[in-house]
């Protein structure tokens, strides 16, 4: 039961990390200002895979990093390519890489992760009542 409970509640607040990135994203898409970026290099992860770094002005002109949320053992952009980066005016910590697929995959993988701790969580709480 309680171990029901626990997952229930990881599953909720992944959730709700998804359902957040989904907002911002749509936001970003509606009043984000697009800039136009550079594919600078790579950022190691876990062996063997590498995410995306960008770099692209700020609003007040200072050059800024994005690192890819997402990282792949091949990476889905070479270095020197162009990228669209999207921030929220006078919010440049807000910046995504403006990536419909990479977009999607962030988000849908968060908010299925989310819905299966909880759905898994629920399970045991019935299966122990």
């Amino acid at each position: 039961m309680v171990l029901g409970a626990v997952l229930v509640l990881v599953g909720a607040f992944v959730l709700y990390r998804g359902v957040r990135e989904m907002l911002l994203v749509r936001r970003l898409r509606r009043d984000g200002r697009a800039v136009a970026g550079t594919v600078t290099g790579y950022e190691r992860r876990s062996p063997g895979s590498r995410a995306v770094v960008v770099s692209y002005p700020g609003e007040d002109g200072v050059i800024r990093q994005l690192t890819s949320s997402v990282s792949a053992s091949v990476p889905t952009m070479r270095i020197g390519e162009p990228a669209t980066v999207r921030y929220l005016p006078g919010e440049p910590e807000s910046a995504w890489l403006d990536v419909r697929r990479e977009n999607t995959r962030t988000v849908l993988l968060t908010v299925i992760i989310g819905f299966g701790f909880a759905a898994g969580g629920m399970a045991l709480a019935v299966k122990n009542d």
